[in-house]
């Protein structure tokens, strides 16, 4: 007589080449990997968005990037996002009344894009509010 249990091994010998496959080809989300630019070639920038769901967005936005960047991670009120190649990091807070960016970026055009990045995202989450970053360059 069989049993599901006496195919389990020959079960387990077809499954295990398939199981490598997909295990290899996932992709991966190691943590933080990229190390901060060389001192004195970082440029940062400060942003801020007016709104009072500001945990929502900033939640949304690192939820969001999880599936684009290195690293994204949120823990209320704060988060971080970590972009890939060495570009730069985006470190967010949720206060009351609006959402407090501050991104470090490896030159000017890296800091260019990545205020556009999240400044396109947070349009776009927010779109009945209107919401719109205004950066300040530090």
């Amino acid at each position: 007589m069989h049993t599901p249990r006496s195919h389990m091994a020959q079960i387990l010998t077809h499954l295990a080449p398939l199981t490598a496959r997909l295990r290899a080809a996932r992709p991966r989300n190691p943590g933080p990997t990229a190390p901060p630019p060389p001192h004195g070639s970082a440029v940062r920038s400060t942003g801020r968005v007016a709104t009072p769901k500001a945990e929502r967005y900033a939640k949304q936005l690192c939820s969001h990037a999880t599936w684009k960047t290195p690293h994204a991670q949120w823990t209320s009120p704060h988060g971080v996002i970590e972009f890939p190649d060495h570009m730069g990091t985006c470190r967010m807070t949720a206060q009351p009344d609006g959402l407090v960016f501050t991104i470090e970026a490896a030159g000017p055009a890296a800091l260019a894009r990545l205020q556009q990045i999240i400044g396109d995202n947070i349009a776009r989450f927010g779109t009945r509010e209107g919401l719109v970053v205004e950066w300040a360059t530090d």
